[in-house]
């Protein structure tokens, strides 16, 4: 039993693709039904007591029902907080964390630490994708065993698409994400460089307001929104772009960086633990500090392409393909069915 967010399932539908054929049968309970599993959508709020226990018993019943050999619960947050209240050990219970959920969510009040707490407390086994959500969580709740993994990416062949000079932007369109700076920092980019664009993929709940700051900035015809893509496209956009851009608050092992690193893109990511564990400023990528893309885009035009493509490439074909990472996941399942 998979349970998580499916309001947007790209993470899950990743996640099921990487141990799919392990399990006889796999069932997604998510917040809505997807098209590419079985799967139940239940309530996951928490704000109302007695839509809350109206979901634990819901998904008590789902779970009995089912009967699953491993409950797999992604993030520390409701999801996890019900799974763990409708479990109460009855099935071994695995918890993969994302990233705000034990990196800001437990700063903000009581109710989030809970949250937090209990999810982490009641699983058998906790994944991260980063170093330094191990060490958030060994900080919130104290030494427990957190195996570091990330899902992995699907290298696909690139070689037949030559690279165009588009600067590639994927992430959600939400504070977090910071697509307003990326905008505002790559102005004086697009205007010294006027054979460059910036493409903006994605969508949320900032998407119209940074619609109408590129209308401000009068740069429709240099930068463009394509929103959602689909995976192949998605793809296509890495193969075509010379320079990929995340620039997050906070965030653990991004796969969209994986990828923009497979593909050949230049990374150029904001200063946090999770992405200087991939990235050396001027070696393999830029590093952004404070927020200062416009000198982080100058340096990135002064590395050489090829060389970081290949550094990239070799990085991820040793730490970061879906088969090393499923292996990872399968020794865990196999752990517990077998205790």
């Amino acid at each position: 039993m998979l349970i998580g967010s499916t309001i947007n399932p790209v993470h899950i539908r990743n996640f099921y693709h990487l141990i799919e054929g392990y399990f006889d049968e796999v069932v997604i309970v998510g917040t809505h039904e997807v098209d590419f599993c079985k799967s139940i959508s239940i309530d996951f709020r928490i704000k109302n007591p007695l839509k809350l226990n109206q979901s634990v018993r819901q998904l008590r019943k789902i779970m009995i029902e089912f009967n699953p050999t491993i409950v797999h619960v992604h993030q520390a947050n409701s999801f996890g907080y019900i799974t763990s209240l409708a479990n109460k050990g009855r099935y071994p219970q695995v918890l993969t964390t994302w990233g705000d959920d034990v990196l800001i969510f437990p700063n903000k009040n009581f109710l989030f630490r809970r949250l937090a707490r209990t999810s982490l407390l009641s699983s058998d086994a906790i994944t991260a994708d980063a170093e330094i959500m191990k060490k958030a969580i060994h900080q919130f709740i104290g030494y427990k065993p957190v195996e570091v993994i990330n899902f992995g990416i699907e290298l696909q062949n690139s070689t037949n698409i030559p690279k165009e000079n588009i600067l590639y932007s994927n992430r959600l369109h939400d504070d977090l994400y910071n697509i307003h700076h990326i905008i505002r920092g790559s102005v004086s980019f697009l205007h010294a460089n006027p054979a460059w664009k910036l493409r903006i993929a994605g969508k949320g709940s900032n998407t119209e307001a940074l619609k109408q700051q590129v209308h401000d900035l009068k740069l429709e015809d240099r930068i463009e929104f394509v929103g959602f893509l689909a995976p192949a496209e998605n793809l296509e956009n890495y193969m075509k772009s010379k320079i990929y851009i995340s620039i997050p608050n906070t965030d653990g092992t991004s796969i969209s960086l994986l990828e923009a690193m497979a593909y050949g893109c230049l990374p150029v990511v904001s200063d946090l633990p999770a992405n200087r564990e991939w990235i050396s400023d001027g070696d393999n990528g830029i590093v952004v500090q404070d927020l200062n893309l416009e000198k982080a885009l100058e340096r990135a035009l002064q590395l050489n392409p090829s060389n970081v493509a290949a550094k990239n490439l070799k990085i991820i074909e040793s730490k970061a393909t879906k088969k090393s990472n499923r292996t990872k996941f399968v020794a865990i399942y196999e752990r517990l069915l077998n205790r």
